[in-house]
């Protein structure tokens, strides 16, 4: 009792209190609690076989012959996925040597105007329920000395889009605007298979 009369005695500092604590709980809600629970969440695949995998594709008739390989990115959340973006975050040959290839966008398969903007093509949505692939890694007849990364042709990134023939763990990172990032790694044996590069999916941290 004597609680419901101060309150009514001090109406005009309760209000303002109870307002704040609202405030409090709805930008909680908004911010941290909502996004937390209805956020996007991601699910990579690899599989050594199509649509992972496509081989032999001619390029050119008669001159080049490649093969390549893709992973797989699946929104099983609650929400679209924003601004999604895939870059090489690690390269490490078989000597255990850092290779200076960390920032190299990977490009989205469905993404294949290369003559558009380039920030407008390297990230996408990624709706619920819905998938992507991402291009990784591919082979070509005429140069087989070499494993070939799949980026943008219109950007100039100061460095090159192949790494010598070897055995490598390659991390890749998925990152966008509202879930935290995806490190994806895969082991690439140096023996190339028709179809393409022996490729193992090791691991995903999230």
């Amino acid at each position: 009792m004597k609680i419901i009369e101060w309150i009514k005695n001090n109406w005009s500092i309760v209000i303002p209190i109870l307002i704040s604590i609202i405030g409090i709980i709805f930008t909680g809600l908004k911010d941290f609690i909502l996004p937390n629970i209805f956020k996007p969440k991601l699910r990579i695949t690899y599989i050594p076989k199509a649509p992972y995998k496509r081989a032999p594709i001619i390029l050119n008739p008669g001159q080049i012959i490649s093969a390549f390989d893709r992973f797989r990115v699946e929104n099983v959340g609650k929400s679209t996925a924003k601004n999604c973006r895939c870059q090489i975050y690690q390269v490490i040959n078989s000597k255990g040597k850092y290779l200076d290839l960390q920032g190299f966008p990977l490009r989205w398969a469905s993404r294949p105007d290369f003559r558009a903007d380039f920030s407008k093509t390297e990230r996408l949505n990624i709706g619920r329920g819905e998938r992507e692939f991402v291009d990784l890694i591919y082979m070509r007849s005429d140069d087989t000395t070499k494993m070939f990364l799949s980026s943008y042709d219109n950007v100039f990134m100061g460095m090159g889009d192949n790494i010598p023939i070897d055995d490598y763990i390659i991390k890749t990172i998925i990152s966008g605007d509202n879930f935290k990032p995806y490190f994806v790694s895969f082991k690439i044996e140096k023996k190339p298979e028709l179809c393409g590069f022996k490729i193992k999916l090791l691991g995903i941290k999230n």
